[in-house]
């Protein structure tokens, strides 16, 4: 198989996977009650940091042991990913908060 295939199975398979938990919260949702859901949806938040910090960390381990030419450039895409993650975890954490405060 060649690495543009192997990319594209990989997207398809993320984009899958989203689908698949995107309709799961989105009936858990519908059926809970609104303090079900909000200490449901702080758990998965705090799941999925937790997840996204142990695969942080083992890329940039792995970048640090990096001699590839492409470094700079690797380097680049982790900071980005990081930096949109860490964006993405402030506006949950804003909308969890006011929608509490309601």
């Amino acid at each position: 198989m060649n690495p543009v295939t192997d990319q594209l199975q990989h997207l398809g398979q993320l984009a899958r996977e989203y689908d698949r938990k995107f309709k799961e919260l989105e009936e858990f949702a519908q059926n809970a009650q609104p303090v079900d859901l909000m200490t449901q949806l702080k758990a998965l938040g705090e799941r999925t940091t937790d997840r996204f910090r142990a695969a942080q960390q083992a890329l940039l381990a792995m970048l640090a042991a990096s001699e590839n030419s492409d470094r700079n450039q690797q380097l680049e895409a982790f900071m980005a990913l990081s930096s949109c993650f860490d964006e993405m975890r402030i506006l949950f954490q804003i909308l969890l908060q006011n929608k509490s405060q309601v």
